[in-house]
């Protein structure tokens, strides 16, 4: 008779973190604006060494001109709040029962915009599954999964392997306004890591919503303990000023 291994659900948390804002207007000795908007006629680039700008008469102009120094949103006037939404779609996973001879599978979401910042990070915390002390062998590079040996790993893009799993991440409305990506060895197709603590998303500057997709996959060995594992991590995102 084969061994059964179940893995139940892993826990999703989110926390959000805010750091130190730094805001950047229109100014001279004598005055200050902190947001402006030009409506009316054609569209001209205003630009020096250390600074650019479009400046819009007529068709809206909307997107973000920066410079060395200092950057400004152009489109309608909103608020110079700084802002960082973060929301996670997906609260367990289960992975079911598993076998030396099966990759299990499971997919989370989670979403992400910020406005008026440097851009933003996120990173996972936890442990991988666990059963007491015994846990899951992480994949601490990215790796293709293998049946037969113990792995646990997630990553953030569209796979085929080891069979079709989650998605590329998605810009809300489209990639002229949002910037968001899958980090560095999160953002390979049909690889998976996990370490404890490591970015797995960004945007670098800022970013209309991206909506997220984390791909997990889990394999065992002969020698793997049978029994119940359990993990809980937590998402933390973190603006960057």
């Amino acid at each position: 008779m084969k061994k059964v291994w179940r893995l139940l659900p892993l826990c999703l948390a989110i926390t959000a973190l805010f750091g130190a804002v730094t805001v950047y207007g229109v100014s001279s000795p004598n005055f200050i604006i902190d947001e402006d908007f030009i409506g009316g006629g054609g569209v001209n680039d205003s630009s020096s060494p250390g600074y650019s700008a479009r400046d819009s008469i007529g068709a809206p102009v909307v997107g973000e001109s920066k410079g060395t120094n200092s950057k400004t949103q152009s489109g309608a006037t909103t608020t110079s709040d700084p802002m960082l939404e973060f929301s996670v779609n997906t609260s367990s996973v289960a992975l079911g029962s598993l076998l030396t001879s099966l990759t299990r599978t499971g997919t989370a979401n989670f979403s992400v915009r910020n406005y008026t910042s440097s851009g933003y990070v996120v990173q996972v915390i936890g442990s991988t599954p666990a059963m007491g002390a015994r846990t899951l062998a992480n994949m601490s590079t990215a790796t293709a999964s293998a049946q037969g040996t113990e792995q646990f790993g997630i990553n953030l893009v569209a796979n085929t392997s080891p069979t079709a799993l989650g998605s590329n991440p998605v810009q809300i409305p489209d990639s002229s306004f949002s910037l968001g990506q899958a980090a560095s060895g999160y953002a390979t197709a049909n690889n998976y890591r996990y370490n404890s603590g490591d970015v797995i998303a960004r945007a670098d500057e800022s970013s209309g919503q991206t909506n997220y997709t984390i791909s997990y996959i889990a394999n065992i060995s002969n020698n793997t303990p049978g029994g119940s594992y359990t993990a809980s991590q937590v998402l933390v995102c973190t603006g960057t000023y």
